[in-house]
Order: structure tokens, then sequence, then C-alpha cells
């Protein structure tokens, strides 16, 4: 006889589960999950009696990839963005790339298309098929996303989550300086179009501008946008001729530039009557006419460090203060489309 224990043939082997192993181990599958995908989040003993439980199985299923001294061996990450289509995430998914393969990873893409549910779809299929993952601008809820970190590591990019390391563009100060700019030039009515409802990013960009609003006594109107797109900004445009504001923030850039050739097509100067200020400082920005003025954030500075936050995860296991965010300051970028309003040099 081949010395093979009973029940373990190559045939059966292969139809082996986590859900075997687990009642074959007396735990939860998902603690057989745990027990392969993050290392030290597990007991030392139950992790033992798991991967006992999965020789005498014959488990050696690429759900699993092999561990070898507490680590995945997949050499692979998954990087998540809510749309390709928009050059700051093309931006974010090179600089990613260029971390992952300075330091021996490989990276596999996913646009989520600004869907939840695209999102949970696309992560599913490759959860067990890489070491780790990075959402950028997640739009699936937090207890969502702490479930998946329960099984694979995650780190988020402008997305704070309790118990999941994140690494944020901080809006704050360069929007705060935009707004302070408009402030000196004369403006007291600003709108802002708004991007999408689920973004955690779009609460913290319309939070800032309302406490400013009540703290140094300007009106601020929030404006819905259909996307956070050129179109989305384009459709915006009666609304924010509706709002009789003198200047518009606008969630992003290519809201602000699609805004901008809707006022332009209705005759409306840009910014001789409406000035405008975008978010993201994507290449476009310095080439439409009138150059836009903007917030930049440090996307590319964003991405890599939540790749290298990630990777160095995986080589160790990370103490509870490793889950306070990360935070990447934004500058504001000061162009033509941002002059004093009309009514105040009497236009």
């Amino acid at each position: 006889m081949s010395g093979e224990p009973a029940g373990t043939s190559a045939e059966q082997t292969t139809r082996v589960t986590i859900t075997d192993v687990a009642k074959e181990a007396g735990v939860s599958p998902s603690t057989v999950s745990r027990a392969f995908a993050r290392p030290g989040r597990v007991n030392a003993q139950t992790a033992q009696r798991i991967r006992e439980a999965a020789d005498r199985l014959g488990y050696r299923s690429t759900a699993v990839p092999v561990v070898s001294d507490g680590l995945r061996m997949t050499g692979q990450i998954a990087f998540v963005v809510s749309d390709l289509g928009n050059p700051i995430f093309a931006n974010y998914v090179k600089s990613a790339q260029h971390e992952a393969l300075k330091r021996g990873y490989s990276l596999l893409v996913i646009d989520s298309e600004e869907s939840d549910v695209v999102e949970r779809r696309a992560v599913e299929f490759v959860r067990d098929h890489v070491d780790g993952i990075v959402l950028g601008s997640s739009r699936r809820s937090d207890a969502a996303i702490r479930k998946l970190a329960e099984t694979v590591p995650v780190i988020t990019i402008n997305r704070p989550i309790r118990g999941v390391r994140s690494v944020i563009s901080d809006v704050r100060g360069g929007l705060g300086s935009a707004v302070g700019r408009l402030l000196d030039l004369g403006h007291r009515r600003i709108a802002y179009v708004s991007g999408p409802e689920q973004s955690w990013q779009n609460g913290v960009r319309w939070q800032t501008l309302l406490t400013m609003s009540r703290a140094q006594g300007f009106t601020v109107r929030r404006i819905p946008s259909e996307s956070p797109t050129y179109a989305g900004g384009f459709r915006a445009v009666q609304d924010v001729l509706s709002s009789s504001c003198t200047a518009v923030v606008a969630y992003n850039d290519l809201i602000a530039i699609g805004l901008t050739a809707a006022l332009t097509a209705r005759g409306v100067r840009v910014p001789d009557r409406i000035s405008i200020v975008g978010i993201d400082d994507i290449p476009t920005s310095s080439l439409i006419a009138p150059k836009l003025s903007t917030v930049r954030l440090n996307g590319t500075k964003v991405a890599a460090r939540a790749v290298g936050e990630l990777i160095d995860g995986l080589r160790r296991v990370p103490a509870a203060g490793d889950y306070k965010p990360i935070f990447v300051d934004s500058v504001f970028i000061s162009r033509e489309s941002v002059v004093p309003p009309a009514e105040a040099v009497g236009a």
C-alpha cells in the first residue's frame, strides 16, 4: 500500500475545503481562514491544531497559499480603486505598482466602478489568491470592511475604519487655504458641488466647509452631482446658477472642469462671474482655460505609503497602535480660475 491515510487519495484531497479543516480542528471556518491569512491573529496552539488538521486531510488548495515562517507566499496584492477613468486613480495605481515591484510583489488592480456591489464581488473572487488588499476610497460599509479584514490583511486609502490600518489624504489643510483665499478676495456666497454620498472624503469636505462657514461668517450651499465626473459637473450647472453663488468648490477636478465647460457654453464667464476651485490637481487642471485652482492631494505618496504599510504588515504582527490613521498633507494651488467676485470690482 502507499501508506496514505485512509480517505486521503489524490482525488479526495482536491475536494478538501476550509469547512473540512475547521470540522477536523474543532474551530470555525473563519478561524481557519485567519490562521492562514493573518498569522498572529489566532492563538498559537489553535493555529498549530489547524495546521495539523490541514496536513492530516491533505489540504493544499490554492485558495489558501502555503504559509512559511508566518508569511503567505503568493507574492501578489490587490489594489482596489473607485474609477480608473479618473486620472487621480490611474496615478494611484502607477505609484502603487512601483512600490509593490520595488518590494518584490506584483499588483492586481480592481476597478469597482463606484459600486459597493461590484467591489464586493470582485474582492471575493481574488481574496484567497492575494496576500493582502488595498481598498482605495471604498464604497462598502465599515462593518463589511472589518469583516473582510478578519480573513485577509487590508489597508484602506482615504477611509479611516476602526481596527483597520489606513492612509488618508488630509484635504482639510489645502481646503482651508482655498476657502481663505476666496474670502480674502471678497467671496461670501460659496457653493459645494458634492461627490458620492457613500464617500467618506465627500463628508469630510462638506463638514470642513460647513465648519468654516459658521466660524467665518460666509454662506455655503451643498449642490449634489449625479456622479464625480465631467458629466456630473456639466449637469450641475443649473443648480449652481440658481444658488446665486460667486464661487464654487467642487468635490474633485473632474466635476470642476465639467462645470466650467457648462458655464462657458451658457455664456457665463469663469472666473469673472463665478470662481471655481477643484480638488485633486489632475494633469488636465493646469491645461484647461482658465487654468483650474485646486487642492493638491499627494495621491502618489498616499498610494505608495499604503502599499508599503500593507507589505510591512505582512512581515510582522502589527501592534494595536499601528491602526492609527496615517495622514498625508494637502496644499492649495492658486491658478486662473479664482478672482474677486464681480460685485466686489463693480463689474
